[in-house]
């Protein structure tokens, strides 16, 4: 028997030599009566710096391993009340003067009608240092997301939510964790979020996405990024997404055009005094006259106004499959004082054009099972050539029907991109239903 063999398989401690004695935690036997140690193990050794025949038959206090003899206190407190102690963080020095942080887990137990202390130790100076590293940069991240107002959250694998900075429409951060989408917005208004996560969940790959959402009877345009958080072996475990809320953006008017026409017509002039041929000269005179309409445009009151003024009241129908975009489309044109009758589906697009003759119907292409399509095509039949029809397409829908070779204007007046921005939707509908008049 060697002497580490020796030590463990004197008085109390033979049974630590088989559980402990090759252990990677610090193992450490005392005598609860005298604080004196009867039996280490080398990681305890290794821990402290001390070698085994300087630590027993000395107390911790001794050997100064507790730079805080409260914490002490405290330990011995507890373990008198409960006889068991688990998880207990402390501060240690070992032989060199240098401090570090501790998990203590102990027990007393009794050999041969003696109390014994037997205590577990696990170094955790690292593991603080990370925990406190990631709070300082927790902390910081707040003052970031407080200041910058961007929505940021992360989901699980089942997509509920976890963590929310800066929640939006009207939510709090306790409405939000532990709850899904579907939960929150409904199945129907949720789904066109809850395709673009999955997306990123089985794929791995990030994306981004304009998505329209609407909670709390809000309505907002966010510029969405989504992507896969990962664990140390790869796997994807959740998302990780920001938000940037782009409503005002998308919905404001924008009408810039008075400024490229003068501009238009000024280069004109420069260009009219140098010497030119009558072709020249023709074509010049007709930059200047369409510059001209041009600033007339910029000059008219904006198309919701005159929308108001002209038309309030005219039914429009507005087909449109995606809950939040038809949401928005009808509350736009209900601003501009028409009168909306919204259709899910291409059988409910029919029927409402056919029962209530408007002078314009919006219609989703995208509907499912070519609704959309058969819908134009079954009202075209009917002898409804009058009627115009304004096709609603996203630009990634027009790609992929131009890719197939699929004709989008067979039956259809225009088109309408989307997501749908205000001041293009007042456009076109003042257009047509000025060309109705």
């Amino acid at each position: 028997m060697d002497e580490q063999d020796a030590s463990y398989a004197s008085g109390p401690t033979d049974w630590l030599a088989t559980a402990a004695g090759s252990a990677h935690v610090a193992v450490g036997v005392s005598s609860l009566r005298s604080g004196e140690f009867v039996a280490v193990n080398d990681s305890f050794c290794r821990l402290f710096g001390f070698g085994r025949v300087e630590i027993i038959g000395r107390s911790s206090a001794a050997l100064g391993l507790w730079p805080d003899a409260r914490q002490r206190a405290r330990l011995f407190e507890l373990l008198r009340q409960r006889g068991s102690v688990t998880g207990f963080e402390a501060r240690y020095r070992n032989r060199d003067g240098e401090v570090g942080d501790l998990e203590v887990s102990a027990r007393i137990v009794e050999r041969d009608g003696e109390p014994f202390l037997i205590g577990f130790l696990t170094e955790i100076s690292d593991r603080r240092e990370l925990i406190e590293g990631l709070r300082a940069a927790q902390s910081r991240l707040g003052v970031v997301l407080r200041a910058s107002r961007m929505l940021v959250f992360r989901q699980d694998r089942g997509l509920r939510y976890t963590w929310v900075a800066n929640p939006v429409l009207g939510a709090r951060e306790d409405e939000l964790i532990g709850r899904t989408d579907a939960e929150i917005l409904g199945p129907a208004a949720a789904a066109p979020l809850v395709a673009i996560k999955r997306r990123v969940l089985e794929s791995g790959a990030p994306e981004r996405r304009d998505v329209w959402v609407a909670n709390n009877g809000q309505l907002g345009c966010f510029d969405l990024v989504v992507e896969p958080e990962r664990d140390a072996a790869g796997r994807v475990i959740g998302i990780v997404c920001a938000a940037l809320d782009i409503t005002q953006r998308m919905c404001e008017h924008q009408s810039a055009l008075s400024a490229p026409s003068n501009s238009i017509r000024g280069l004109a002039a420069l260009i009219g005094r140098e010497p030119l041929t009558a072709r020249q000269a023709q074509r010049l005179n007709r930059i200047e006259v369409e510059a001209g309409r041009l600033g007339t445009a910029a000059s008219a009151p904006p198309a919701i106004e005159r929308l108001q003024a002209r038309h309030a009241g005219t039914r429009v129908v507005v087909a449109e499959h995606e809950p939040v975009m038809r949401e928005l489309v009808c509350a736009l044109l209900e601003r501009a004082g028409l009168a909306v009758t919204p259709a899910r589906t291409g059988v409910e697009a029919l029927s409402y054009t056919l029962q209530l003759a408007p002078a314009l119907l919006l219609l989703d292409l995208e509907l499912p099972q070519r609704g959309g399509v058969a819908a134009a095509r079954a009202l075209r039949g009917a002898a409804l050539r009058q009627l115009p029809i304004v096709a609603m397409l996203s630009a990634n829908a027009v790609a992929a029907a131009a890719d197939a070779g699929t004709e989008l204007d067979a039956d259809l007046d225009d088109l309408l991109d989307k997501p749908v921005a205000a001041d293009r939707l007042y456009a076109k509908v003042l257009a047509w239903l000025e060309a109705g008049r």
